[in-house]
């Protein structure tokens, strides 16, 4: 079984959950506007409505990463051929990887320090660190990805074959680039 083959799944999960989290937002919001509008004000509703947004924006990474609909700068590599354009991708992922390593070190402690301050949202009366969760979770599962990703093309470049980028998007089971 193909590494894209088996990154279909939790990709089908991911995309699920965003449909949740967005069909969330908009009911939040509609909801909101609607009783607003009636004269009542929903409590939490605002509080609600950013959480599931923040969760949305690093679950949408993920499947951004995942389909391959993520800004990717490639003036520099596209120009390139063979192993060096593999060579290239990869320092370029790990690059990534260390960005994405470090940031979730700082989310992590951010969800501690959330937790361990015992403070509480207004409305709602739930930990921030729920909030703070979804960019540990976003950048843990951006990170799982791009690991399999230099790891894809540690092996291409041994074997001088294309970059594999293992979008899911797609039909092919691996794409070339």
């Amino acid at each position: 079984m193909r590494v894209v083959s088996v990154l279909r799944y939790p990709a089908k999960v991911l995309e699920a959950i965003a449909v949740l989290l967005v069909a969330g937002v908009v009911v939040v919001i509609t909801g909101s506007v609607v009783l607003r509008f009636f004269g009542v004000v929903p409590r939490g509703s605002t509080e609600l409505a950013t959480l599931f947004f923040a969760w949305m924006i690093f679950v949408g990474l993920v499947l951004g990463f995942l389909e391959g609909g993520h800004l990717a700068i490639t003036a520099l590599v596209s120009r390139l051929r063979g192993r060096l354009e593999t060579a290239v991708t990869v320092l370029a992922d790990v690059l990534l990887l260390v960005f994405l390593v470090l940031v979730s070190f700082e989310a992590l402690r951010y969800v501690q320090l959330a937790l361990d301050s015992g403070r509480l949202t207004p409305s709602l009366q739930i930990s921030p660190a729920w909030q703070y969760a979804s960019v540990l979770v976003g950048m843990v599962l951006a990170s799982a990805f791009v690991v399999l990703r230099v790891g894809a093309n540690v092996v291409q470049l041994w074997r001088g074959e294309p970059t594999l980028t293992l979008h899911t998007r797609y039909d092919d089971d691996i794409e070339s680039v």
